[in-house]
C-alpha cells in the first residue's frame, strides 16, 4: 500500500490497495466551484430590470410593496442542504408566475457533508450516509441576496435567520451577534429549526434537538424577549411501523415548550406530518393540539398534502375551525423554474385552498401570514420568559423518580392487550409435518424442507424468546437448519426520547457496537443438546466494521471456540438509516481498510463471511441505472478472490434498488465464483415480486436458472419467533419463497431452498459434541427467553425459562 505522502490524487486508503475517485481532483473542484461564484446565485442583469438597479436605503424587508397582494408563502427555502439556490432572481420569477405576492424567506441551517467515502456528491440529502452539520453562513448567504433587490422587491420577503444550533446553550449570542452586526436588515422571525425529522435527525452531527432542549427553550426565551415567531420542523411521532408504536409521541414534548413560552407564536411545518410512521387518529390529536395551545400555529404544505396522513377534508375542516392559525408554504428547496418545483408546489396548494370558505381562504392563503411575520418590536426587558434558565433534567426530575419504559399518556393498554390476546392470523399458524428437523410420517403440509441461511437469535435490545422457541418455530415451517446469527449493534435509550425503544427505528437514539453478543451465541449454542447443535451454524461479527484492530475480538473468540464459528457475520457496513445511527461518523464500506483483516482471517480459516452492504443509494430521486456502491464490492471481490463472500439481502435494503437489480447480479454472478447471494429481508418483496400480481417476475426465475447454485434463502427474523398466543412468526418470512417452485426447475428449487445453504454452510463441519469433553460439553442455559407482546411492546419472562 502506498504511503500517505504516495496517494494520487482523487484516492483514498482501503482494504483492497485503493480506492480510485474517476474524474474527481480536489483542487480542480475546489477551483471550479470559486470560478462559479459569482454568476451562481443570481443573475445581476434581471435584478437590475426589476427597478433600475436602485439600491436598499431602508432594512430589508420594510420598504412597500408594489405588487398586489397575492399568496404568502410561509416558508420559501432559499437555500437547500448543500447551500445552493437558483438564485433571488429565479425566486422572484417563480413566486410572480405562481401568483405569490409575499414571502417568508430563509437560508438552511444544515449542510450535507461530500466525505472520502461517497464517490459523488449526492443529488439528495437523504441518498447516502454522509452528516449533516450546522452551517451559520447560510444567513448571510441569504443577506447577500436580499442586499441585491432594490426595496420594493426586497420588501416582499420575511427574513427569517436560522444558522443555529438548537442544542447549543451559546446560541442566542450568535442571535444578538446577527442582529446587532447586521442593521441593514430586519429579522420577521427564527428558523426554520429542525427538531425531530427523522432521517436528517439521524444524519445530523450532536445531540438530539427537541423542544424541550435546554438550548432550544433558551432560543424561545430569546425569542420572546425579541418579540418574534418561531418556525420549526419536527415530527409529531417516529417513522416507527412497529404495532406498539402507535402514540405520537412527540407531541407531549413540544406542548410542554409551548405552555411554557405562551407568547411565542410558534410555526409547525408540515402540521408535523412525515412520510412514514403511524398516523391513525392523528386529525384528532392535532385538533386538540391546536385547541390547547393557542400560541400553535400550523402550515399546509405540498409535502404534508402528498404524504396524506390527514386527509384533505380532514385539513379543511382544521382550517375551517382553526381558521386564523392555518398558513400555507411552499416544500421545495433551493430550486424553483428548474423543472418547475415551485410552481407545482403551488398547483397543489391552490387546489387544495379552493376547498375552503371564502372568509378562510383569505385568511389561510395570506392575511394569517402577513400577521404572524409582521414587523413586531422589541418586548421590555422584563418580559416575564426566564430566558431558558439551564435545568438539569439528567437524573429524570429527580433520584427517587421512575423511569418508566412505556408512557402510559401514549398508548391504550387496553387495547394493545386485547390484540395480544387474539388467536394468531392463518399466515402465522404452525404446520404439522415436522419434528426436530425431521419430516414425520403422512406429512402433508410442508411442501419444502429449507434451510434458512440468516436468522438472528437476538434482537437490537439483545433479547431474545430463546433456542427452544426458534427450534419450534422452524419445525412449524419446514427449516431443518439455520445460520445463527446475533445481533452486532443495540440501541440506546437515550435520554431525549419519552420511552424505550424495542427497534433501531424506534426513535433518533443512536445505536453502538455490542460486542458481548458473540458471547451470547455460543452460549446458547453451547446449552444445547448435540442434536439441536447441529441445525444451527454458528457465526460472530460483533464489532465496529470501521477498526482496524476489530480482527482480535475475532481471533480471541475463534481460538475461545476453534471449530465451532461457520463465519463472520452479518457484518454491517453500508445499511442506509442503521448506519446513519451509529455512534460513530464514520461510514462503513465494505472496502474500508478495515475489512481486510476481516477477509484474510475468512480466507485462511476457510470460512464464510456475511456482508450487509447495499449496492445503491436510498431513494434516489430517479431510476438512473447506476449502482453507487457496488464498485465497493466489485473491488473487494477483485481483491481477494478466494473470499467466500456472502452478500446479505442481495444488496437490497428499504428503498434501495434498482429495476435492473436482477441484471446487476447476472454480472455479478457471472463474474465472481466466489460470490453468494442471500435473499432475506425485503429483497423478495421489493424486488422478485412483481406488485401487480404479487408473483415472482420472470427475469428473477430466469436469473435463478441461470445461476443456480448461487442464491440461499433466509428470514431475516429478529429475536421473536412464536408470539404469546403460538403464532408461528418465522414461518411467513420462509414459505413465501416456495413461491419459487412455482417459477424455477425442481432441480434449481431445491438448490436454493436447500441445497446450496447445506453445501455452504453445514457440509464437510466436524460439529463439536458434548462428547468430545472440555470447553464442548453442554452448559447450563443462562440468559433470560423473553416474549414480545407486540401491541402492547413490553418483554415478558414467562416461566423463568432460561437459554
Amino acid at each position: 500500500m502506498a504511503s500517505a505522502d504516495q496517494q494520487p490524487m482523487g484516492y483514498r486508503r482501503s482494504c483492497c490497495v485503493r480506492e480510485y475517485y474517476p474524474d474527481y481532483d480536489p483542487d480542480a473542484a475546489a477551483q471550479a466551484w470559486a470560478a462559479s461564484a459569482a454568476t451562481r446565485p443570481v443573475n445581476p442583469e434581471t435584478i437590475a430590470a426589476l427597478e433600475g438597479g436602485s439600491t436598499p436605503v431602508v432594512p430589508i424587508g420594510t420598504a412597500p410593496v408594489t405588487v398586489p397582494n397575492g399568496f404568502y408563502d410561509a416558508h420559501l427555502h432559499l437555500l437547500d442542504f448543500f447551500q445552493e439556490t437558483e438564485g433571488i432572481a429565479k425566486v422572484l420569477e417563480a413566486m410572480d408566475e405562481c401568483g405569490v405576492s409575499h414571502a417568508a424567506i430563509m437560508g438552511c441551517p444544515l449542510k450535507k457533508n461530500w466525505s472520502e467515502f461517497e464517490a459523488r456528491m449526492s443529488a439528495d440529502v437523504y441518498c447516502d450516509t454522509d452528516i449533516l452539520y450546522y452551517f451559520s453562513v447560510t444567513d448571510l448567504y441569504l443577506l447577500n441576496q436580499l442586499k441585491m433587490l432594490p426595496p420594493s422587491q426586497a420588501g416582499r420577503f420575511a427574513p427569517l435567520m436560522s444558522g443555529f444550533k438548537p442544542t447549543d446553550r451559546s446560541s442566542k449570542k450568535q442571535v444578538e451577534a446577527l442582529v446587532s452586526g447586521h442593521p441593514e436588515i430586519t429579522w420577521r422571525g427564527m428558523g426554520k429549526f429542525y427538531l425531530r425529522y427523522s432521517e436528517i435527525t439521524n444524519l445530523t452531527t450532536g445531540p438530539v434537538a427537541s423542544p424541550l432542549h435546554p438550548a432550544f427553550m433558551m432560543l424561545m426565551a430569546d425569542a420572546g424577549l425579541r418579540n418574534l415567531p418561531v418556525i420549526i420542523q419536527h415530527n409529531a411521532c417516529s417513522e416507527s411501523s412497529k404495532p406498539y408504536k402507535t402514540g405520537f409521541e412527540y407531541m407531549p414534548e413540544l406542548a410542554e415548550c409551548l405552555q411554557k413560552y405562551p407568547e411565542v407564536k410558534v410555526l409547525w411545518v408540515d402540521a408535523g406530518v412525515y412520510v412514514r410512521g403511524q398516523w391513525g387518529g392523528y386529525y384528532k390529536a392535532l385538533d386538540q393540539m391546536m385547541d390547547e395551545n393557542p400560541n400553535l400555529h400550523i402550515s399546509v404544505t405540498p409535502e404534508c398534502l402528498r404524504c396524506k396522513k390527514i386527509t384533505d377534508k380532514e385539513l379543511v375542516e382544521l382550517c375551517e375551525k382553526h381558521s386564523e392559525n392555518v398558513l400555507v408554504g411552499s416544500s421545495t428547496q433551493g430550486t424553483f423554474m428548474k423543472k418547475n418545483l415551485y410552481k407545482k408546489d403551488w398547483e397543489l396548494i391552490k387546489k387544495w385552498a379552493g376547498a375552503l370558505s371564502k372568509e378562510t381562504y383569505k385568511k389561510v392563503t395570506f392575511q394569517n401570514a402577513a400577521a404572524f411575520f409582521r414587523q413586531r418590536t422589541r418586548r421590555a426587558s422584563n418580559f416575564k420568559g426566564d430566558g431558558g434558565g439551564y435545568e438539569n433534567k439528567l437524573m429524570h426530575q429527580g433520584t427517587n423518580s421512575v423511569i418508566r419504559s412505556k408512557s402510559d399518556k401514549l398508548h391504550n393498554e387496553e387495547e394493545a392487550r386485547r390484540k395480544d390476546a387474539l388467536p394468531p392470523a392463518e399466515k402465522n399458524r404452525s404446520l404439522s409435518g415436522m419434528k426436530d428437523g425431521v419430516l414425520t410420517e403422512g406429512n402433508k403440509e410442508i411442501k419444502h424442507v429449507t434451510i434458512d441461511v440468516h436468522l438472528h437469535m437476538l434482537d437490537f435490545l439483545q433479547k431474545s424468546a430463546g433456542t427452544r422457541k426458534i427450534l419450534e418455530a422452524m419445525d412449524g415451517c419446514g427449516v431443518e437448519k439455520a445460520v445463527l446469527i446475533g445481533m452486532p449493534c443495540c440501541k440506546k435509550w437515550s435520554k431525549d426520547e419519552p420511552e424505550q425503544p424495542l427497534y433501531y427505528q424506534d426513535d433518533n437514539g443512536q445505536c453502538y457496537v455490542y460486542a458481548y453478543a458473540d458471547q451470547m451465541i455460543a452460549d446458547a449454542w453451547l446449552a444445547l443438546d448435540d442434536d439441536k447443535r447441529k441445525r444451527f451454524a454458528p457465526v460472530m461479527a460483533s464489532i465496529n466494521p470501521t477498526d482496524i484492530n476489530a480482527v482480535s475480538h475475532i481471533e480471541r473468540m475463534w481460538v475461545k471456540y476453534p471449530g465451532m464459528w461457520r463465519g463472520l457475520g452479518e457484518l454491517m457496513c453500508r445499511h442506509d438509516d442503521l448506519t446513519t445511527l451509529l455512534q460513530e461518523d464514520e461510514t462503513p464500506a465494505a472496502n474500508h481498510m478495515a475489512m481486510r483483516p476481516l477477509y484474510e482471517f475468512s480466507i485462511e480459516m476457510d470460512i464464510n463471511c456475511m456482508v450487509h452492504h447495499n449496492a445503491d443509494r436510498t431513494a434516489e430521486a430517479e431510476d438512473d441505472g447506476h449502482f453507487e456502491y457496488l464498485w465497493e464490492v466489485e473491488q473487494v471481490l477483485d481483491a481477494f478472490p478466494d473470499l467466500k463472500f456472502i452478500w446479505c439481502h442481495a444488496g437490497v435494503s428499504r428503498r434501495t434498488y434498482e429495476p435492473t437489480h436482477h441484471e446487476m447480479l447476472d454480472r455479478m454472478c457471472t463474474r465472481f465464483p466466489g460470490l453468494h447471494i442471500d435473499l432475506s429481508w425485503v429483497v423478495w418483496e421489493e424486488c422478485v415480486l412483481d406488485p401487480e400480481t404479487a408473483k415472482p417476475r420472470k427475469c428473477w426465475a430466469e436469473l435463478f436458472e441461470k445461476h443456480p447454485t448461487r442464491f440461499s434463502i433466509g428470514s431475516d427474523q429478529v429475536g421473536q419467533f412464536i408470539s404469546p398466543v403460538g403464532g408461528n412468526l418465522l414461518k411467513p418470512e420462509i414459505v413465501k419463497y416456495w413461491a419459487i417452485a412455482d417459477m424455477c426447475t425442481p432441480e434449481t428449487t431445491r438448490q436454493i431452498l436447500y441445497g446450496n445453504a447445506q453445501r455452504i454452510w453445514f457440509e464437510g463441519w466436524d460439529v463439536p459434541t458434548s462428547d468430545k469433553g472440555g470447553r464442548w460439553q453442554k452448559i447450563a442455559p443462562t440468559m433470560r427467553a423473553e416474549t414480545l407482546f407486540h401491541n402492547a411492546g413490553y418483554f415478558d419472562w414467562q416461566n423463568e425459562e432460561l437459554y
